[in-house]
């Protein structure tokens, strides 16, 4: 009996999965940086006609995810930057508010720094793993839903922010458990526009918007409308300002 009990430990010891299978699961690393499993499946990226504040480039298509992925639960605090880079460059200071005045580039090597300390594969979201993950299955204007109301009770933005970032998870989080996807600060991605060959003018881009970098979510110091699942802004990725900043994504093994 008991070499039996001891058997059946090891077959579920081995064929147990390596993450959790619920949406908004979460594990925390070495630095105390929580991240949320994001499931598999296929959404309708891009805004309808219809959404208010929708722009042009927001073409809607089918985009599905074969395999699932893990995103912060929020932007990366100016503690875990600190922690990893050894240095601060907010200008609002606070070890729970969001790091900001930080480049594409700066983004980046965060995430070299984090998966050389970490041993695994930390990086930017790509749009689609960024809009997914925000969307949480929805299909609003902003996750909570697509009022300006539904909006305060998720983030900061122009409205209510202040002037001036705001200390992480204080507002509602979405239904997979991710926190100021809308407004706070900015978070920059991982593609160029020129990446987005179906739905912008790849040669106009590559003589006139070269080295532009996109970033998602809005800020504090924006409209309701460019904090939309959906709203997408793109600057010069040496760029730094004091309402963008980033969140990761940890790939899975």
């Amino acid at each position: 009996m008991r070499s039996t009990i001891l058997l059946l430990l090891i077959v579920v010891a081995v064929t147990a999965p390596a993450h959790g299978t619920e949406p908004g699961e979460v594990i925390e690393n070495s630095i105390g940086m929580k991240l949320a499993y994001i499931p598999p499946g296929r959404f309708t990226m891009g805004s309808p006609d219809t959404e208010v504040g929708r722009v042009s480039h927001e073409v809607t298509r089918d985009v599905e995810f074969a395999t699932g992925f893990r995103i912060g639960v929020t932007e990366v605090t100016q503690a875990q930057w600190q922690t990893v880079m050894g240095t601060n460059p907010s200008f609002f200071k606070g070890d729970d508010r969001p790091v900001e005045h930080i480049s594409w580039q700066d983004a980046i090597k965060y995430c070299q720094h984090l998966s050389q300390s970490e041993n695994k594969r930390y990086r930017l979201p790509t749009e689609a793993e960024w809009e997914y993950a925000c969307r949480a299955g929805t299909t609003t204007a902003y996750s909570a839903g697509d009022s300006q109301a539904a909006l305060a009770t998720a983030g900061w933005y122009r409205a209510n922010g202040k002037n001036e970032t705001h200390s992480v998870a204080l507002k509602q989080p979405n239904e997979w458990g991710l926190y100021d996807m809308h407004g706070n600060v900015g978070e920059w991605i991982a593609e160029r526009p020129e990446e987005r060959k179906s739905d912008v003018n790849s040669a106009r881009l590559d003589q006139e918007e070269k080295g532009l970098r996109d970033w998602r979510g809005g800020s504090w110091g924006l409209n309701a409308n460019d904090c939309r699942s959906a709203s997408r802004l793109s600057i010069n990725g040496t760029f730094k300002n004091f309402d963008i900043g980033l969140r990761v994504v940890l790939e899975l093994d």
